[in-house]
């Protein structure tokens, strides 16, 4: 008795009744091996810009970091920082790790557009938010990477 109304209270599995009989899956809740895979591939790839950008922003803020390092010598400093030219060896490794870091993040970006255009050519597996979100924000840090680099080369001495 117990064992007959556990059964009647439980809805069957998908794709396995009570007895072992085939229940019929619907196609709409099929979900296809290989689209899996193309949705892992793809997110995968926006892993990998993601961390292009990470690893960009970090050059940027090290640049500059050493930029303005140079700034506070010659204002700490003053007998030194008088000696110091004015374009010391700080700016200018400051400002090429920041536009280093800027053609960093504008190469991803780049690079991540044309796999995923490329890759939604093949087949129909796209993300909801859009291929362009990704793309949208790596090209703001690549544009304001490419500012703080003009920023550095006009405000510096």
């Amino acid at each position: 008795m117990g064992r007959d109304s556990d059964a009647k209270a439980r809805p069957p599995r998908r794709g396995v009744g009570f007895g072992g009989e085939k229940v019929p899956v619907e196609e709409e809740d099929k979900v296809d091996s290989e689209e899996i895979g193309r949705r892992l591939v793809y997110f995968a790839a926006e892993r990998t810009l993601m961390a292009w950008v990470r690893v960009s922003l970090g050059l940027m803020a090290l640049g500059f970091v050493i930029d303005r390092f140079g700034l506070v010598l010659r204002l700490t400093l003053p007998g030194v920082g008088a000696k110091l030219h004015p374009k010391a060896f700080s700016f200018w490794a400051g400002t090429v790790l920041v536009m280093a870091g800027a053609v960093m993040a504008a190469v991803a970006t780049a690079r991540y557009l044309h796999f995923a255009l490329a890759y939604h050519r093949e087949g129909s597996t796209r993300p909801r938010h859009g291929i362009l979100l990704g793309v949208f924000f790596s090209a703001i840090v690549a544009l304001c990477g490419a500012v703080i680099a003009v920023y550095l080369l006009i405000a510096t001495d």
